[in-house]
C-alpha cells in the first residue's frame, strides 16, 4: 500500500469517527433539559475539536515519519562512494572532476522532478554559472597626482590590500570620503568609497572572522550593492595599521595563488593609515584628524572630500575558471514567497601535485553533505508530487568553490540571488556529517552532531530544530563550537556565513576536527553511514517543520542592504 492510499484510509476513518461523535451528541442533547443541553453541547464541541485536532496532528506526523523513512543508508552510501571515487578526481573547482560531480547532481534533480530555478532566455535551468579568477599578485601600488607631481604608495608600507578580494586596475578612480558609513547609491556608484574605521588593536581585520565580519564586511556589501568600484577603510588607530601590516606580511595568501569572484560587481578592499589617507586627499595631518572628529560627531561637511587615485596591480599569473552552482527547487503553496535554502558544497581539493598525483577523495568533506542534500531534495519533491507540498518554498543549493573561499555561496547571495535575498527565512547548511570527532561532552558513537548558529539570529529556528530532534530523531546536539569567539571560528568557515551576513537565520550541521580533514585519507570506507542517515533525517524533520508551521523564523521585510537600491 502506498503512502497516498494509507493516508486516505486513515482520513476516512477519522471522518467516520467524527460523524459518529456528532450523532451521539445530538441524541444526548435532545434527552437533556435546556441548561444541561447547553453545558453538554459546549463540552462536546471542545471534545470534538480536541479529538479532530489530535487526529489531524497524528495524520501529519505519520506523513512526515513516512517520508523520513525513505531516507536510507544505501542511497546515501551510493552517492558518497561515487562522488568520492577516483573518477571524480577530487572535484577541484573549475576542473573536470568538479564538472562531472555537478552534472551528476543536476541529473539527479531532473530524474527526481526538482524544478529548475536559474533563468535563461527560453525558460529556466539547474546550472548557475560564474567565473573565478585564480591569480598570484606580485605588486600593488596606489598613485595620485598632486600639484603636477605623481605620488606612489606601496602595499604593506603605506596601505594594505586585502588579498582575498578581487583586486583590479583602476585608472584615475574618483574616491569620495563618506565618514563612518556608506552613503546612498548616487554618491558612490561608479566611484571608490573611503570610510573611517575605528577598531581596537586586533590582528583579525583581514580574515573571515568576527572582527572582519561585524566591522567591515557589511559596509563592503553595501558598497557592492551600490556598484562602487573599491572600498578604502581608513584605520583611525595607528597601532591597528601596524599590527595588521605585520600579520599580512606573514600571511600565506601573500605568496600563493588566490581565488576570487570575477564579476562586474566584485570590488577590491584596501586599508589605509591616517597618514596615507591625509596625503591621498591632500590634507595636512592635523586637518585630517579634525575632519575625522567632525564625521564622528555627525557634522558632515556640505561638500564631501574627493580624491583621484589610480590602482596598479601587477600579477605573476591570472587564470579565469568557469564553474557552477547546481540548483533545484520545490515551490510552496500559501507561503511560497518565503524561502528555505538547504546548502552543501560539492567541490573539494582535487589532486596532489607531482608524479604520484594522489587525489583528495573528500568523502566526508563534503560528499557526505551533498548526499544528504540530494536525498532531501528527492524526498520533498516526491512529497509534493504525491500531494504534500510544503507551504514555504525550498531551494536546494549545491555550491562550488567553497574550498577556495566560499565563493559559490557568496556568488548566490551577493551577486545573483534567484529570489529576493530578503525572502530567505532560513539556511540549513550541511558540511561534513560522516565522521566521528571528539566533542567536549562525549556521546555514544553515531549519536551526536555539532550544531553551530541555530540560536544566534532566531529563537523560532532554534526551538523548531530542537523540537524536531526531540520528537523524531533524539540525537545529542553538541554546541561546543556554537560561539562567535571560539578560536576555530567554524561559523565563518562554511557556506552558511554567506547568508548569515544578511541577517538570515542559519544552522550549520557538521562533524569537524577529525584526523583526515583535508587529507587524501578522507575516503568513503571511513564514513559512518548510520550517522549520515540519522543526521539527514534530523535535517529533514527540521525542514519539514520550518516549511509547514505557521511561525516563520524570520519576518519577510526589505533588509538594510536592499534599502540602498
Amino acid at each position: 500500500m502506498n503512502i497516498q492510499s494509507t493516508i486516505i484510509t486513515l482520513f476516512f476513518n477519522l471522518v467516520i469517527l467524527f460523524f459518529l461523535f456528532s450523532s451521539t451528541n445530538c441524541i444526548s442533547q435532545k434527552a437533556a433539559n435546556q441548561e444541561q443541553s447547553t453545558t453538554q453541547a459546549k463540552r462536546t464541541n471542545v471534545e470534538q475539536d480536541t479529538l479532530f485536532s489530535e487526529s489531524l496532528s497524528l495524520l501529519q506526523k505519520n506523513t512526515q515519519t513516512y517520508y523520513a523513512s525513505t531516507i536510507t543508508v544505501i542511497n546515501l552510501k551510493n552517492h558518497i562512494e561515487l562522488l568520492a571515487s577516483e573518477s571524480f578526481e577530487g572535484r577541484k573547482v573549475g576542473e573536470r572532476g568538479q564538472k562531472m560531480a555537478g552534472l551528476y547532481i543536476q541529473d539527479f534533480f531532473i530524474k527526481n522532478d526538482l524544478e529548475p530555478a536559474v533563468p535563461v532566455d527560453l525558460g529556466k535551468r539547474y546550472i548557475q554559472e560564474f567565473e573565478v579568477e585564480k591569480s598570484k599578485i606580485s605588486t600593488i601600488t596606489l598613485k595620485t597626482q598632486l600639484k603636477e607631481k605623481e605620488i606612489i604608495y606601496q602595499n604593506k608600507e603605506d596601505f594594505l590590500a586585502n588579498p582575498l578580494t578581487y583586486l583590479h586596475n583602476e585608472n584615475e578612480l574618483n574616491v569620495v570620503l563618506t565618514g563612518y558609513s556608506i552613503l546612498p547609491n548616487e554618491q558612490i556608484t561608479g566611484r571608490g568609497v573611503a570610510l573611517f574605521l575605528d577598531t581596537e588593536d586586533k590582528e583579525t581585520i583581514f580574515y573571515s572572522n568576527q572582527d572582519w565580519n561585524e566591522k567591515t564586511e557589511k559596509q563592503v556589501l553595501l558598497a557592492q550593492q551600490a556598484e562602487a568600484k573599491a572600498v578604502f577603510f581608513i584605520l583611525t588607530n595607528a597601532n591597528n595599521f601596524k599590527t595588521n601590516s605585520k600579520k599580512l606580511q606573514k600571511s600565506k595568501y601573500l605568496n600563493s595563488e588566490i581565488y576570487t569572484l570575477k564579476t562586474e560587481k566584485s570590488i577590491g578592499v584596501y586599508f589605509l593609515s591616517m597618514e596615507t589617507a591625509a596625503k591621498l586627499f591632500d590634507y595636512s595631518e592635523q586637518e585630517w584628524e579634525e575632519l575625522a572628529e567632525q564625521f564622528e560627531e555627525n557634522k558632515i561637511p556640505s561638500s564631501l572630500p574627493y580624491a583621484t587615485v589610480s590602482i596598479d596591480i601587477k600579477k605573476e599569473s591570472a587564470t579565469t575558471l568557469d564553474t557552477e552552482n547546481i540548483v533545484g527547487f520545490v515551490e510552496g503553496t500559501d507561503l511560497k514567497d518565503e524561502l528555505i535554502i538547504i546548502s552543501a558544497h560539492y567541490d573539494h581539493l582535487g589532486q596532489e601535485e607531482g608524479q604520484n598525483k594522489k587525489f583528495f577523495a573528500g568523502a566526508d568533506d563534503n560528499a557526505s553533505g551533498v548526499a544528504a542534500l540530494m536525498e532531501l531534495a528527492k524526498v520533498f519533491a516526491s512529497a509534493k508530487k504525491e500531494g504534500f507540498s510544503p507551504r514555504r518554498s525550498i531551494l536546494f543549493l549545491a555550491t562550488t568553490a567553497e574550498e577556495v573561499g566560499m565563493l559559490g555561496s557568496s556568488y548566490y547571495a551577493d551577486i545573483e540571488p534567484l529570489f529576493p535575498i530578503s525572502n530567505v527565512v532560513a539556511n540549513l547548511n550541511i558540511d561534513m556529517i560522516g565522521r566521528e570527532y571528539v566533542p567536549k561532552n562525549k556521546y555514544p558513537a553515531n549519536d551526536y552532531v555539532s550544531i553551530v548558529g541555530s540560536n544566534w539570529q532566531s529563537t523560532i529556528l532554534h526551538q523548531t530544530h530542537e523540537q524536531a530532534n526531540t520528537t523524531f530523531t533524539n540525537l545529542n546536539l553538541d554546541y561546543t563550537y556554537n560561539s562567535k569567539t571560539h578560536p576555530k571560528e567554524f561559523f565563518y568557515r562554511s557556506d552558511q556565513y554567506s547568508f548569515a551576513k544578511y541577517d538570515i537565520p542559519v544552522i550549520f550541521y557538521t562533524s569537524p576536527d577529525h584526523k583526515d580533514y583535508h587529507k587524501t585519507t578522507d575516503t568513503a570506507e571511513k564514513i559512518d553511514y548510520q550517522r549520515v542517515e540519522k543526521i539527514t533525517k534530523l535535517i529533514f524533520h527540521t525542514t519539514w517543520q520550518l516549511a509547514n508551521q505557521e511561525k516563520s523564523p524570520k519576518k519577510i521585510e526589505k533588509n538594510r542592504f536592499e534599502d540602498q537600491n
